[in-house]
């Protein structure tokens, strides 16, 4: 199998069955990294089962029909590696990392867990106690429960974007063996996965050995097209939090994960609140000592996306901070950005990528990240030229595309007014 070429040294293969396979080769490494990604989220738990994606990721640990949960661990510790997953909003994500001789080994561990989990009853129900103390110490946390209040009022109609990726712990209590396997059954399919590596690896023997482990066939996994797109919600809010600090949070709609405008947006972005040299670090932090943390974030889905200005600050300044999130924001739109602005937002998105190369789980997750969300696939010097080529009307029409008068979100969190 020959596959297709990425770009120099990375490669993308997909089987008969429609697994998706990445691969980049970076010969100086004396590590690799793999991860298998399955195109479920938290948006795709069922009505009345939120946290189910999340639960079921756990679950997939507690052992394999070959292997017990104890196995797994032992068998990763054996060739010095590192094995761990995550749930998003969009998808599930396993990997590991590990020496390079130890790449068979945790290939063959990750296609086990994700195809052949043994969900023992008596397991599930111990998680299940694992997860509701995860859910009591997320609501302990004043940062999550107040950015919660926030994602709630972000989309309209209680979107499932907008529920939280645990559950709740009436939700979780009353899942079954049932729901969980059945879940297994209708995302964890050949079709349904992308599966990544980067490392001191060649490419063919590692498709090749993929492709004797997996199933023959692709399944009947449910399509990422029953999804239907959030729609983006203008409000203004303040939620009552017994918290020492008000969390402000100022949202405007963003790019999707494909969507051109991202880079434009990113370097807009740096210039607003992604780093110590930004504007509202400058502003809020470093001129007026108003907040600890103060910062401006991206995030795209594969149908939305948010632009998200962020600070946590004493009550009785929130109103203030509030104004200068605006303020930076209007003046972004209103005027261009200098030169020297320009060129050190772009410095710092520049090194950021390139220092991100140094790490194969990073060159892993942007590939399958990207494949998962059916973004072109760039090489990063590609991606260094699209950085270097926005300019300054470039970053105001972006920032023009998303800041409409009356389309922002500003949610406050934190004690009585």
């Amino acid at each position: 199998m020959v596959g297709s070429v990425l770009y120099d040294g990375a490669r993308k293969f997909e089987l008969n069955n429609g697994l998706r396979i990445l691969v980049e080769e970076v010969p100086q490494s004396r590590s690799v990294s793999v991860g298998v990604w399955i195109n479920v989220g938290s948006r795709d738990d069922p009505a009345g089962a939120a946290g189910l994606a999340h639960f079921l990721e756990h679950l997939l640990f507690k052992g394999t029909e070959t292997r017990s949960a104890l196995q797994v661990s032992q068998e990763i510790d054996s060739v010095g590696g590192f094995l761990d997953a995550a749930t998003g909003k969009e998808s599930t994500f396993f990997y590991a990392d590990v020496p390079a001789d130890g790449i068979a080994k945790a290939t063959d561990l990750l296609l086990d867990l994700v195809f052949h989990p043994a969900l023992a009853p008596d397991k599930i129900e111990i998680e299940r106690n694992v997860v509701l103390e995860e859910i009591r110490g997320y609501d302990d946390d004043p940062e999550q429960r107040a950015f919660d209040q926030f994602i709630r009022g972000l989309w309209a109609d209680d979107h499932p974007l907008s529920l939280p990726v645990l559950g709740t712990r009436s939700s979780m209590e009353s899942v079954t063996r049932g729901d969980v396997a059945a879940h297994h059954a209708a995302f964890y399919q050949p079709r349904n996965m992308v599966i990544a590596a980067a490392g001191a690896l060649e490419a063919d023997a590692f498709v090749a050995d993929i492709a004797r482990r997996v199933p023959a066939s692709a399944g009947s996994a449910r399509s990422s097209a029953t999804r239907t797109p959030p729609a983006f919600q203008p409000l203004q809010a303040h939620h009552v939090q017994p918290t020492g600090q008000t969390h402000i949070y100022l949202g405007l709609p963003g790019p999707l994960a494909a969507d051109p405008d991202r880079y434009p947006l990113e370097v807009a972005n740096a210039v607003l609140g992604d780093g110590t040299s930004s504007r509202l670090f400058t502003v809020v932090r470093e001129e007026r000592g108003l907040a600890y943390v103060v910062q401006s974030t991206v995030s795209r889905f594969s149908d939305a996306g948010f632009w998200l200005s962020y600070a946590a600050v004493a009550p009785d300044t929130a109103d203030d901070v509030s104004a200068i999130l605006v303020r930076e924001l209007e003046r972004l739109h209103a005027e261009p950005v200098p030169p020297e602005e320009l060129a050190l937002a772009k410095s710092r998105l520049r090194g950021s990528l390139i220092l991100g190369l140094e790490s194969n789980a990073h060159r892993a997750m942007r590939l399958g990240n990207a494949a998962l969300s059916e973004r072109t696939i760039l090489s990063p010097d590609a991606i260094l030229e699209q950085v270097a080529a926005v300019d300054s009307e470039a970053v105001s029409a972006a920032v023009d595309r998303y800041r409409k008068p009356g389309n922002a979100n500003l949610i406050t969190v934190g004690p009585s007014r």
